[in-house]
């Protein structure tokens, strides 16, 4: 049933910390190829007080920001890399418009 799930390069699941600018924080399994903007903003329930998203980093400190030009990203191994990101150990750090990235 496991394999069934995902896309055909990345099979499965994969559990997601999702903190910061987000109002629903947590952990959350979803199908591998479902997008950054679905995780975020179905999942993680948008952006905290309304204000405009700026970026996700992805995977741990090593893992890579993704911008909003990219959020429909599917998150799977092969589309992550080519974003310039990835999965590493999950995490999901959200930022607003407000936090530096610096």
């Amino acid at each position: 049933e496991y394999a069934k799930l995902g896309t055909e390069k990345s099979k499965g699941t994969k559990v997601f910390a999702l903190t910061g600018k987000i109002n629903n924080t947590g952990l959350a399994e979803v199908p591998m190829g479902i997008t950054m903007r679905e995780i975020i903003f179905e999942i993680g329930g948008g952006i905290m007080g309304g204000k405009k998203f700026k970026a996700v980093q992805i995977g741990g400190p090593s893992g890579g920001c993704i911008p909003e030009k990219l959020l429909d990203t599917p998150i799977d191994y092969d589309s992550l890399i080519a974003a310039g990101a990835m999965m590493g150990s999950g995490g999901l750090v959200v930022m607003d418009e407000d936090t530096c990235m610096v």
